[in-house]
């Protein structure tokens, strides 16, 4: 059922609010470097407090559709691949021009920028099919990741034993997610010390594209890194929780590529 332009915006407009709250809240009551130093036991309480703490915000997310930020890409670009539609058969010339650049492009992955301050950053990726977003970390932050159109496939990984830090050139991992993602999947939720580290990959022979909020935002001192993953050859076991072996990864081909956000104004 799509919604009137008004409700979308209202939408649209109550998730930011609702993020910026949430993570004003948590951001301002934890410490993040106590939070990944904490023993097992401490982590099992703080998961479960969190995961209450989240509770508005994944409920408001969970209900965000595609056309409520009225992303037409994938369905813009299924039109132009199957015809010879001009600009006068689209929304916008805007929804036009993403979707002559999204198929002339070389780029594997796509961004539109929704909204960006000092608390949060909110965006949307699109993954190409048969293209992936490598996996990669996000120090000392949470991620909420909600599918707006098309199929994927993330893997979560959590760090094992040691703070993750850029100086990490190797991490014992054990493997936290390994699902199928499409919309109506239930939100994704990564955390500084659990499902951290994560790669994405549009499956199903088709694209991928979803809604990603990130708290605090990238930043130049709070950069990303990527990683290749290996079995770990002094762990035998073969089970959920084997663990894995993230080699730091300095040379990689990733880019993306940005596109123009279509949907309602967010202020």
């Amino acid at each position: 059922i799509m919604q009137s332009p008004s409700s979308s915006s209202r939408l649209a407009a109550n998730l930011i609010k609702q993020a910026k709250q949430t993570f004003s809240n948590i951001l301002r009551s934890s410490n993040l470097n106590n939070n990944l130093n904490n023993n097992c036991t401490s982590h099992a309480t703080d998961g479960m407090k969190r995961s209450l703490d989240f509770e508005p915000l994944t409920r408001l997310l969970s209900k965000i559709t595609k056309h409520d930020l009225n992303f037409t890409l994938l369905d813009d670009v299924r039109c132009l691949s199957e015809s010879n539609s001009n600009s006068e058969h689209f929304s916008s010339s805007v929804a036009y021009e993403n979707a002559l650049t999204f198929l002339s492009s070389k780029a594997p992955v796509f961004y539109m920028k929704l909204y960006e301050d000092n608390l949060i950053s909110a965006g949307i990726f699109i993954i190409k099919q048969n293209h992936k977003m490598p996996i990669h970390d996000h120090p000392n932050m949470y991620g909420l990741i909600k599918v707006l159109d098309g199929h994927g496939h993330i893997n979560a990984y959590s760090a094992l034993g040691q703070p993750q830090t850029s100086d990490n050139e190797n991490l014992n991992c054990t493997k936290t997610t390994s699902t199928s993602i499409h919309a109506q999947s239930d939100v994704a939720v990564l955390y500084p010390d659990r499902s951290n580290i994560h790669e994405i990959y549009a499956t199903n022979n088709d694209h991928c594209a979803f809604l990603d909020i990130l708290a605090p935002p990238y930043s130049n001192e709070n950069d990303c890194s990527f990683f290749e993953v290996f079995p770990n050859p002094v762990d035998s076991t073969n089970n959920a929780t084997c663990r894995y072996l993230l080699k730091r990864v300095y040379a990689t081909d990733y880019y993306t590529e940005s596109l123009q956000y279509t949907g309602p104004t967010i202020s």
